[in-house]
């Protein structure tokens, strides 16, 4: 239901990928996102777990709705985000 909204109002949406969940408040450098990718993560974020994990422990149904701030973390020759 979701990804059906979300592609009728032409707002642009990923509905693959792998997660990896840091602990923020603060953004990962540019060693770590590099390493992630090389885990074979797609999305690095602070917010996802541990309400992930509990809602699968109580049997809830589950979506979660994220904008990317950075998508750039990737690329050496652009600035690193550090706010």
């Amino acid at each position: 239901v979701l990804v059906e909204v979300a592609q009728g109002l032409g707002v642009k949406c990923h509905t693959r990928g792998t997660m990896v969940t840091i602990e923020g408040p603060r953004f990962s450098s540019r060693a770590e996102s590099l390493m992630f990718r090389q885990w074979g993560a797609d999305v690095i974020n602070m917010t996802t777990v541990p309400e992930v994990v509990l809602a699968k422990e109580a049997g809830l149904c589950y979506a979660s709705i994220a904008m990317a701030t950075d998508y750039d973390c990737w690329k050496e020759h652009e600035e690193a985000v550090s706010r």
